[in-house]
């Protein structure tokens, strides 16, 4: 099978972590026999409008190029609204001659509906073969707004799944002081600033921990600010980028994982399933992709997005288990990962493919 993949995140150099369940995504089905003899990517994320306009001129030249040009089987388009613009053009120039497949992906979904660019999402719908959501929870969300899908037209599918042999479980050495861990981009809704307010919460009460922080974005400059303003320091340690090759070390240091994201385009939320995969549970923001697969005080935590009281208590609250009660929550995580196995997980992506393609 050839593949055209279309998608306007994807990892760069400095940007690592920019789309790289895109990157996953390719990589595991070149594994599987995939060939993407077509690709139109734009890679890592632009700081400035001028060089996001002509990115974005660049991307769609090539996606035009690609679509006339090059021999491929099938379309497979991650992120639909930025895409539909020129989608809809070439449509409209061109017969659909290939079977297309969307992938949506968080703001896709909760920021389209009402707004001018849902016209053009409706009408690239419409051609679309298969749509293709991370989470369940996605995938009603995409019935809702798009009421003359059907449920048959929709397939749910976790990003790639999670690969146990890049993560997976280590013997955990017992730190007299517990270390929590955050893995995100540092930007507005991602819930940095709550984590931080709860630590601060849980100093002034004498708690001990130590945190690290690891990820890159547009507000790195704030949460530092905010760091030395609720004199963290000396607890908070923020690593900055860290490769994929790494994040198993950390997953594994850390005794949970705070994820609390306040964006209902959270789509799924991998950075929670893989550190499931290592043992660690998670609490998270009850919202979006989260909530599929976190059960509260099984195989972690859920709190109210944005409560930082809540995080505060649901932090102390794991901390102050037993530890038999948090061997208990480990194993329920790591249960929990297994269900979302990479290899499973392409593979059902990939028989999905090879039936849109035979049926056109």
């Amino acid at each position: 099978m050839k593949i055209f993949l279309i998608s306007n995140m994807y990892p760069s150099s400095k940007d690592s972590l920019f789309g790289v369940f895109v990157k996953n995504f390719r990589l595991q089905l070149e594994k599987m026999g995939v060939d993407f003899s077509a690709v139109s990517v734009i890679k890592g994320k632009r700081s400035n409008n001028l060089s996001k306009a002509i990115s974005y001129l660049s991307y769609y030249c090539s996606i035009l190029y690609n679509f006339v040009f090059k021999k491929y089987d099938l379309l497979y388009v991650h992120f639909m609204s930025h895409n539909a613009p020129v989608l809809a053009f070439l449509f409209f120039l061109f017969k659909k001659r290939k079977p297309l497949v969307i992938n949506v992906h968080g703001d896709d979904v909760t920021h389209s509906k009402g707004r001018k660019i849902d016209v053009l999402n409706k009408y690239i719908i419409k051609k679309t073969d298969l749509v293709v959501t991370p989470s369940v929870y996605f995938k009603d969300m995409m019935m809702e707004n798009y009421p003359f899908l059907k449920p048959e037209q929709i397939f749910v599918s976790p990003s790639g799944g999670i690969d146990s042999k890049r993560f997976y479980p280590m013997e955990k050495t017992s730190d007299e002081i517990p270390i929590l861990g955050m893995i995100s981009r540092i930007d507005a809704g991602k819930g940095w600033d709550d984590f931080l307010k709860a630590l601060k919460k849980l100093k002034d009460k004498a708690v001990s921990f130590k945190a690290i922080i690891a990820g890159q974005g547009l507000q790195e400059t704030e949460m530092k600010t905010l760091i030395a303003n609720l004199g963290l320091e000396r607890n908070v340690e923020f690593l900055g980028l860290v490769n994929q090759e790494q994040l198993v070390h950390l997953y594994n240091k850390m005794e949970v994982l705070v994820f609390p994201t306040k964006r209902e385009a959270e789509s799924l939320g991998l950075v929670g399933l893989e550190a499931m995969s290592c043992k660690t549970p998670v609490i998270g923001g009850d919202i979006a992709g989260l909530k599929t697969y976190i059960e509260n005080n099984r195989n972690g935590i859920l709190f109210e997005p944005g409560n930082i009281d809540e995080l505060a208590k649901c932090i102390e609250k794991y901390l102050n288990f037993s530890p038999q009660e948090k061997e208990d929550m480990r194993k329920a995580a790591y249960e929990t990962a297994k269900e979302y196995e990479t290899e499973h997980v392409m593979q059902k992506l990939l028989d999905q493919l090879i039936k849109v393609c035979t049926k056109n």
